[in-house]
């Protein structure tokens, strides 16, 4: 194989780093890097933290899977065809599952006293 075999496999690997760096910061409790969630305001930010860190993890993880599965596929197109196939379904089921949980996270929202400005009610 050369070098032009592994590009794809490569990229893949490379593409899922920032993912799962998200995953550990969203983890951490920075929450608001997905979408502007605002920590303050759920009733649970530690588990909203640790479901968004796992869909988020899962994600980075099927497409490191995703780059072995280019690698596996080598040249045979049928291979190919696959992991294409495998890698949309995966992904994308998780971003819908990711779009949902941000959603129902939104939803869980505490009202603020005075218009969303002030602390947040006990």
């Amino acid at each position: 194989m050369t070098l032009h075999d592994y590009l794809v496999p490569i990229a893949m690997a490379v593409s899922a780093v920032p993912i799962l760096v998200s995953a550990v910061l969203v983890a951490r409790g920075n929450l608001h890097l997905i979408n502007g969630l605002d920590a303050s305001r759920l009733p649970d930010p530690a588990r909203t933290a640790a479901k968004l860190a796992r869909l988020l993890a899962t994600t980075g993880v099927a497409m490191l899977l995703g780059g072995a599965g280019f690698y596996w596929a080598g040249d045979n197109e049928g291979r190919i065809a696959l992991v294409v196939v495998a890698l949309l379904l995966a992904v994308n089921g998780l971003a819908v599952a990711l779009i949902l949980a941000i959603s129902t996270a939104r939803r869980s929202y505490r009202d603020r006293p005075g218009g969303g400005e002030g602390t947040r009610r006990r």
